[in-house]
C-alpha cells in the first residue's frame, strides 16, 4: 500500500518536468527545422543568383556576338552598296558594250542550222569542198527581193561561175581540164603589216592569175599569216577548203618579194610562187587582168561572162569563192546573229553597214579616219530617213560609247563583242600578245559577212575594207549596195585587182540595188 502511495507520488511529482521536457525538445527540432530551412533558401537564392549570373553572361555574350554580326553584315551592306554604284557608274561610261558581252558568254548555242531550209540559197555548186552550207550561202530574201535584177536568174550566172571554178581548181575529177598535170601557183605573199582587206586583194590577184595560167591555186602548206593560228597559219584557218592540188612549200618570214616575175602559160612543170614581187607585175604588166577578160571562156571551161558584168565583178566572184567560212566560224557567225537579234525576214528593215575606220589609220592621219559618227548619221539620213537600223563597224570602242549615249533614241545599233576594242596599232597589239588573232579575224569576218547583207554602205575608201564589202555583197546579190563614201574614191594604189575604178563607176551605176 505505502509503495503504491510512492510510486504514485512519485509519478505525480515527476509528471510536470517531464511534461516539460518533450515540449522542449519539439521546439528544439523545430528550431533547427527552421535553421535549416533557411539555410537552404540561402543556398537556393544563392544557386539563382549564380544561374542569373550565368544568363547574363551569356546574354552579354550573345549580344556582343550579335552586335559583330550586325557590324559584318553593315559592312558587307556598305560594300555591296559601293559595288553597285562602281556598277552603275561602269555601266554609265560601256554600259550596253558590257551588257553584250554578258549576253554572249551567256549565250552558247546558235540554234538550229537555217541555212538547207533557205530555198534560194545554193550552197552546193562545188560539193568537193566538203562542208558548204554557210552564211555566206544563205541569202537574205529581203535583199533578193531588192536587188533590182531577175535573182533567179542571176544565181543561175552566178553558180554557173563558181562551178567552174570547182572545176577548176578540183582538177582530178575531170579528165577535160587542160590544167590536169599543171602545178598549182602557190601563194606565198603573207605581209605582216597587210589588213584583211589588203591581204584578199592580193588572194584575188593571184587566183585570177592562176585561172588565166591554167594553174590550180594553192595556199602555201605553211604560211605566215599574222591573224592565223591553226597549224597552216593560212587561210584554211578560218574558210573551207579551195582546192585539191597539193604542195610541200613553206612561206618564209617577212615580206617574201621574190623577182615577182609570172610565167608563160606553157612553163607548168614547176610550181610558180606569188610573192610581193607578182602583185607588182600584175598591175603593171598585165594591167590587173583587165586584158585576161577575153579568155575566160576558155580558162574557165567554156564560161559564158554574163551580159554587162565586168572586172569587178569577176573579182567579186573571186572573193565568193575563197571567202565562204568553215564550220567553226560558220557558228561564230551564227551565235553573233542570234546575240544580236539580227533580223532576216523578207520583211525586215532596211539595215545600213557603217566603217568608222580610227585605230593604226587615225594615228598616221590617214584621210578619213577623223570622221566621227555623227558624220556617218547624217549622211544616212539623207540617203534613207527611214533606216534606223545600224550595224556600226569600228575598232574604236568610244565611237559605240557616242553612238549609244547620243543616237540610241533614234537609231539602233548592231556591233560584235568577239574581242574587246583597242583603238590602237592592231599588229602592234598582235605581237604583244594583248590581241587574240583568232578572235580578232573572227571579230572582222562576221561584220564583213553581216555588212554584205546590209542595205547600205557608208565608210570611207582609204580603207581597204570598204571595197571588200561592197565587192562581196556584189559578188552575192549582184547588184551594188547603195552608198556614201563620204568624199573618197574607188581610186587608190592597187585599185582592186580587175576591179579599176573605170570598171568600178560603170557596174556600180548600171548594178545598184532597190531600196
Amino acid at each position: 500500500m505505502h509503495l503504491v502511495v510512492v510510486l504514485s507520488f512519485f509519478l505525480v511529482f515527476r509528471s510536470p518536468r517531464h511534461s516539460l521536457l518533450i515540449p522542449l525538445r519539439c521546439g528544439e527540432i523545430e528550431a533547427k527545422s527552421l535553421h535549416f530551412s533557411a539555410a537552404f533558401s540561402r543556398a537556393e537564392r544563392s544557386s539563382e543568383k549564380e544561374e542569373d549570373e550565368e544568363d547574363d553572361a551569356k546574354m552579354t555574350t550573345l549580344k556582343k556576338q550579335h552586335n559583330k554580326r550586325m557590324k559584318r553584315r553593315r559592312r558587307l551592306l556598305v560594300l555591296f552598296v559601293l559595288f553597285l554604284l562602281f556598277l552603275f557608274v561602269f555601266f554609265l561610261q560601256r554600259g550596253t558594250e558590257t551588257l553584250s558581252y554578258l549576253q554572249r558568254f551567256l549565250i552558247r548555242d546558235p540554234g538550229e542550222d537555217p541555212y538547207e531550209h533557205n530555198s534560194m540559197s545554193r550552197g552546193d555548186v562545188c560539193e568537193d569542198r566538203g562542208f558548204h552550207y554557210d552564211g555566206l550561202s544563205f541569202l537574205d530574201p529581203h535583199k533578193t527581193r531588192l536587188s533590182g535584177t531577175d535573182f533567179e536568174k542571176y544565181e543561175r550566172e552566178k553558180n554557173l561561175f563558181q562551178s567552174a571554178l570547182c572545176h577548176h581548181q578540183f582538177k582530178t575529177k575531170f579528165d577535160d581540164m587542160r590544167a590536169t598535170n599543171a602545178k598549182p601557183l602557190v601563194y606565198a605573199d603573207d605581209d605582216p603589216t597587210a589588213g584583211f582587206g589588203s591581204r584578199v586583194l592580193r588572194v584575188c590577184s593571184a587566183f585570177f592569175a592562176s585561172v588565166h595560167f591554167g594553174r590550180p591555186f594553192a595556199y602555201a602548206k605553211v604560211g605566215r599569216w599574222t591573224y592565223s593560228k591553226c597549224a597552216s597559219r593560212g587561210n584554211d584557218c578560218y574558210f573551207q577548203k579551195i582546192t585539191s592540188a597539193q604542195t610541200e612549200y613553206e612561206t618564209p618570214e617577212g615580206v617574201y618579194r621574190g623577182e615577182g616575175a609570172l610565167v608563160k602559160e606553157e612553163e607548168k612543170d614547176e610550181e610558180l610562187i606569188w610573192t610581193r614581187g607578182s602583185l607588182d607585175g600584175f598591175q603593171k604588166e598585165h594591167n590587173a587582168g583587165i586584158g585576161w577578160m577575153k579568155d575566160l571562156k576558155k580558162a574557165l571551161n567554156g564560161f559564158e561572162m554574163p551580159s554587162g558584168r565586168g572586172g569587178c565583178w569577176v573579182v567579186s566572184q573571186f572573193l565568193y569563192y575563197i571567202l565562204h567560212p568553215n564550220e567553226k566560224l560558220d557558228r561564230v557567225l551564227r551565235l553573233e546573229k542570234k546575240r544580236m537579234g539580227w533580223e532576216t525576214e523578207e520583211r525586215r528593215e532596211p539595215v545600213a553597214a557603217i566603217h568608222v575606220r580610227h585605230g593604226d589609220r587615225a594615228q598616221r592621219g590617214h584621210q578619213g579616219s577623223n570622221l566621227q559618227i555623227e558624220q556617218f548619221l547624217a549622211r544616212l539620213r539623207k540617203l534613207d530617213p527611214k533606216c534606223k537600223k545600224v550595224l556600226l563597224m569600228t575598232e574604236d570602242g568610244e565611237v559605240i560609247d557616242d553612238a549609244i549615249k547620243n543616237f540610241g533614241k533614234e537609231f539602233h545599233f548592231y556591233y560584235t563583242t568577239i574581242q574587246p576594242r583597242h583603238n590602237d596599232d592592231i599588229n602592234r597589239l598582235l605581237k604583244e600578245g594583248k590581241l587574240d588573232p583568232e578572235n580578232e579575224i573572227h571579230n572582222a569576218l562576221v561584220n564583213l559577212y553581216l555588212a554584205a547583207d546590209a542595205d547600205y554602205f557608208l565608210g570611207h575608201l582609204s580603207s581597204t575594207w570598204g571595197r571588200v564589202v561592197l565587192l562581196l555583197s556584189y559578188g552575192k546579190y549582184g547588184c551594188f549596195q547603195k552608198m556614201d563614201l563620204m568624199e573618197s574614191t574607188w581610186k587608190s594604189r592597187w585599185g582592186f585587182s580587175s576591179c579599176s575604178t573605170e570598171e568600178w563607176e560603170k557596174e556600180a551605176k548600171k548594178f545598184e540595188c532597190r531600196n
